[in-house]
């Protein structure tokens, strides 16, 4: 069986614009959890730290509200297919960040109790990955550092672009201005959401900050001409002229989440 990251990467450099009539064969779970939603007002099950199991090996799995990490890094952006199964089971169409279209992979999670989850990685019918996941971190979803609670005043301020390295390339937000790749445009924000604000340049729709779990957040600069902050088929923008991953400086859920899995393999004390 393919590893997951391995399927991932393989599955998301492919993107479609048809891929919202391709069928997924075997999908075993239903569901879905509303990205259009306020994160805060119910944070799903699935975020948190986790040790996923296949039934021949182990791996970590880490997850947000909104993402799947790869690493320390939010990698797969989640949203949500029809048949939702609140706060039981989620069905998500999935997209690199960094990549326009949706890929053809799905992911599949259920939770079968307050510490396992049943996951699974799919693309046109083929089952890529299947197993249940073991929870390493706590199981009230709202106290994770991987939870989606942010406003307007979380998300303004300095972030560091990542993969700058010692040249410490920083992006900084505020009502008025945005700093990004050394220049300073005049702009307007509103929150669209909790964890993600819209930014107007010119009256126009110019980008989105969006708060990506943990120390993170995505800063995507929309394609010129681009009308609104949500549509297409299923009501998210799915292609971007830029997508940047950005770091809160002094962040600390990096280390709580390497904290937890160092429980891979072991038992987890529960209170």
């Amino acid at each position: 069986m393919m590893l997951f990251l391995d399927a991932v990467r393989h599955f998301f450099s492919k993107t479609t614009s048809a891929v919202l009539g391709v069928a997924v064969g075997a999908a075993v779970l239903v569901g879905g959890v509303s990205f259009e939603a306020k994160a805060a007002d119910d944070t799903p099950f699935f975020t948190g730290v986790w040790e996923l199991n296949d039934g021949n090996n182990l791996r970590p799995l880490v997850m947000s509200d909104w993402l799947i990490f790869d690493g320390k890094m939010p990698r797969i952006w989640l949203y949500k297919r029809q048949g939702s199964v609140p706060g039981s089971s989620y069905q998500f169409y999935a997209r690199n960040v960094g990549v326009n279209g949706l890929s053809k992979a799905r992911v599949d999670v259920a939770m079968i109790d307050e510490y396992h989850m049943a996951y699974q990685l799919s693309a046109d019918g083929a089952i890529l990955e299947k197993g249940t996941a073991r929870r390493l971190s706590v199981p009230n979803a709202d106290g994770s550092c991987l939870a989606v609670d942010t406003n307007m005043k979380d998300l303004q301020g300095r972030w560091q672009v990542v993969g700058s390295g010692k040249r410490k390339e920083m992006i900084s937000l505020s009502d008025t201005s945005l700093t990004f790749d050394k220049q300073k445009i005049a702009v307007q924000t509103r929150l669209l959401r909790t964890g993600q604000i819209a930014i107007m340049a010119n009256g126009a729709p110019y980008a989105m900050l969006t708060d990506a779990g943990g120390d993170y957040a995505v800063l995507q600069i929309l394609q010129q001409g681009t009308p609104a902050f949500t549509g297409g088929p299923i009501g998210h923008l799915l292609s971007f002229s830029k997508e940047v991953v950005v770091r809160r400086p002094n962040g600390r859920c990096d280390a709580a989440i390497a904290k937890r899995l160092k429980f891979m393999g072991k038992p987890v004390k529960r209170k």
